[in-house]
């Protein structure tokens, strides 16, 4: 087993870097959706048009646009990013002074087109940000800024990120390992194969990344759940090996092999049961319509399946190697408690005696602390955050800063209104439609300003009809025209553009009006329209959150109701174990809007306040936090169904699952808050939020609801614990 291993690994080492050279970042499309359609309509129809559009933006503090040394400035940057490949247009601002010179005339835009999918655009974003450091002077700076340069810096970052959470997590996870388990080699364990199992996950994706792209997003989750899930299992595996060579009378080989069976037939059989609540719950996001969402689906699935492989496989060939070895290198004071562990008299003996003693008072005051946590989440708020925050001291952040200050907010994110003939080309009256809806928009008070192919016509040719279209065609080609309307002549663009940035209420109103007034249009006209643009995928990923959250939610809690079924043969604790993940995620949940939605202490905790939670978090979170905490039900019940077979008395059967496993969930959990509290220190909203919620949960399910309520519910309950139709 360990020879099939040392083989696997330096191919999972060498899938990491495919994985991490094909991940993306900001895309929230939505399949199916208007939006979506919109997109593949402008894809069919403008075939030649770039799928992006950055801009240089070009700042001195000292030189107005009319300027010589501005103008030459300006013609120098045209011509190198010109000559950049990859760069399919760049355009010169005087073409439209009004739209790419800012009102104090110090900053202007230069669009620069760009092709290729998300990956490559954003290998050619790093290319345009050292041309921009090599054209900037002393006088005239110029950054590149955009959907790609601001998603390649965010990598960087993320990278960043990872990295420095993973320095402060992984010490403190050596820290409570080594106390936990009293010895430096039994705490070194886990800690490998969390990372061994990182690695092998990061290996799986690099092989699906030939087939499907992943956010960077993904990347942190899995980081975050290979390195828990890992010490998690490794931990639980760990305990009952040696609690297993305690019971053996001689430690000669045959009873280290009899204790390694065992530890598999009994902790692993609670690993498998546990992995397999986790795939389960996190299957529910296969039905969120959203790429984004899938990829995290495929990457925290595979992630507990590298690591439930290698708790079966890798972890009892190295036990069964190490024997009592396993308890080497013991800190001087648990010697004693290695060689003779007492749990009866354990702190956990008496929190369970006290949860078993008063189960009415127990389950009355964990009800009222979770429910009043709990509450807040009823002002549950979706938005989006951009990904500017977290790259302000960039290039890329430095140049959407200064577009920010100087041009509308919704400059590089317009609202897209597409207009297509089903056959034929536009005639006189499809132009006065578009001249129609182009004027509706420019008068919505969160419009500034609307561009389409019957306003360049009309400003520039006195009016709107075939044959000024084509004397324009003549007269100027696709410059003036730009990706206003297609060479065929059957589609067009009204792009508008927002006052507020993509993510406010104002821009979502905006293109729900713009929905609304083309809906009506299409139906007189005969014209296909449909509204796009990022605005208008933010919108509809909210509406795709809204329609999968009971879909989830309702798959999430009847597949791992059957997994326990199956698993216990009882049928009241799968119903007590929905009951009470649900109760933690909704606390968690609450804690969440209160901290980033309603800012109390966001500022104290040094978390983003956006006002908003971020739109796919709390259905990640949810299936993440769900399947965590099956985790430790499985755990506890596991162990309380041995008692039970054996004693037959379900007080007994209570305490003997708390006695036994206590230890181990406090230890595991301590380092799962570890990890995922560390995250927080991120400064990208979404990876803030998850970080904050899954610690939180995993605090509250290992404290007040393992330790607590579920022991006083289980007392209450008694011999219904374990029945089961057709059971006598």
């Amino acid at each position: 087993m360990l020879v099939l291993w040392v083989i696997l690994l330096p191919l999972a080492i060498w899938g990491v870097g495919r994985f991490t050279a094909s991940l993306v970042t900001g895309d929230v499309a939505v399949d199916g959706s208007q939006s979506q359609q919109a997109a593949d309509l402008i894809h069919r129809r403008f075939p030649n048009l770039p799928p992006e559009t950055d801009m240089a933006v070009l700042h001195s503090d000292t030189l107005k646009y009319g300027a010589p040394a501005f103008r030459t400035q300006i013609a120098k940057t045209v011509t190198r990013f010109t000559a950049v490949s990859g760069v399919t247009a760049v355009t010169d601002p005087a073409t439209d002074p009004a739209g790419y010179v800012s009102a104090d005339r110090h900053t202007v835009l230069v669009p620069i087109a760009i092709r290729g999918d998300a990956g490559a655009r954003q290998k050619l974003a790093d290319t345009l940000k050292t041309v921009a450091g090599q054209e900037s002077s002393a006088q005239i700076g110029i950054q590149v800024t955009g959907t790609s340069p601001i998603s390649a810096a965010s990598i960087v970052q993320s990278n960043h990120e990872v990295s420095r959470s993973d320095s402060i997590a992984l010490p403190v996870a050596a820290v409570v390992l080594v106390i936990a388990f009293g010895s430096f080699l039994a705490a070194l364990l886990p800690l490998a194969l969390g990372g061994i199992a990182m690695v092998t996950a990061f290996g799986l994706l690099g092989a699906l990344s030939q087939f499907m792209s992943f956010d960077v997003f993904t990347r942190t989750a899995v980081a975050m759940l290979s390195i828990a899930l890992g010490i998690d299992y490794a931990l639980l595996m760990i305990t009952r090996f040696r609690e297993e060579l305690a019971a053996e009378p001689v430690l000669d080989r045959p009873g280290v092999v009899r204790a390694v069976g065992r530890t598999v037939a009994t902790a692993g059989h609670a690993v498998a049961f546990s992995a397999t609540a986790v795939m389960v719950s996190l299957s529910g996001l296969f039905l969120v319509r959203t790429p984004r969402v899938r990829g995290m689906a495929f990457g925290t699935i595979s992630a507990v399946a590298s690591m439930l492989v290698l708790a079966l496989t890798l972890l009892p060939a190295v036990l069964s190697l190490l024997g009592p070895r396993i308890n080497a290198l013991a800190l001087p004071w648990a010697r004693r408690t290695l060689a003779h562990p007492d749990l009866e008299h354990s702190v956990w003996a008496r929190i369970a005696d006290f949860s078993l003693r008063r189960p009415l008072a127990v389950v009355a005051v964990c009800l009222v602390v979770l429910l009043g946590l709990a509450w807040p989440a009823m002002a549950l708020r979706y938005g989006v955050a951009d990904q500017v925050g977290s790259v302000a001291d960039t290039a890329a952040g430095r140049g959407y800063d200064l577009m920010a200050k100087n041009f509308p907010a919704g400059t590089t994110s317009p609202v897209q209104l597409v207009v297509a003939r089903s056959r034929g080309t536009f005639d006189g009256s499809d132009l006065n439609t578009i001249a129609r809806i182009s004027a509706t928009m420019a008068s919505d008070p969160q419009a500034a300003a609307v561009s389409s192919v019957t306003t360049v016509l009309d400003q520039n040719f006195g009016g709107h009809d075939p044959a000024r279209l084509g004397a324009a065609r003549l007269q100027a080609g696709a410059v003036t025209l730009g990706g206003l309307i297609n060479p065929a002549g059957n589609a067009a663009v009204v792009s508008v553009t927002p006052r507020n940035g993509v993510s406010s209420s104002g821009t979502s109103g905006l293109v729900d009006r713009m929905r609304a007034r083309a809906h009506a249009t299409a139906a007189s006209s005969g014209l296909t329209m449909l509204v796009g643009g990022s605005p208008a995928l933010i919108v509809d990923s909210a509406a795709e959150n809204s329609r999968a959250t009971p879909l989830v939610i309702a798959a999430v809690l009847a597949a791992a109701a059957v997994v326990l079924l199956v698993a216990f043969r009882s049928l009241l604790l799968p119903i007590k174990a929905v009951l009470m993940n649900l109760l933690t995620v909704a606390a968690a949940f609450g804690a969440m809007v209160l901290v980033f939605q309603q800012g109390h202490g966001a500022a104290m905790l040094g978390l983003n306040h956006d006002g908003f939670i971020q739109v796919f978090v709390p259905l990640i979170t949810f299936t993440l936090v769900f399947g965590l905490s099956m985790d430790y039900e499985v755990f506890m019940l596991t162990r309380m169904q041995e008692a039970w077979r054996a004693t037959g008395d379900n007080v007994v059967a209570v305490r003997t699952g708390i006695v036994h496993t206590a230890r181990v969930i406090t230890a595991a959990a301590a380092i799962m808050v570890a990890v995922f509290g560390s995250f927080t220190l991120a400064s990208v909203t979404d990876v803030q939020q998850m970080g904050f919620m899954l610690a939180l949960a995993v605090l509250i399910d290992a404290s007040i609801v393992r330790l607590f309520l579920v022991p006083a519910l289980m007392r209450l309950m008694g011999r219904w614990n374990w029945w089961f139709p057709g059971r006598s």
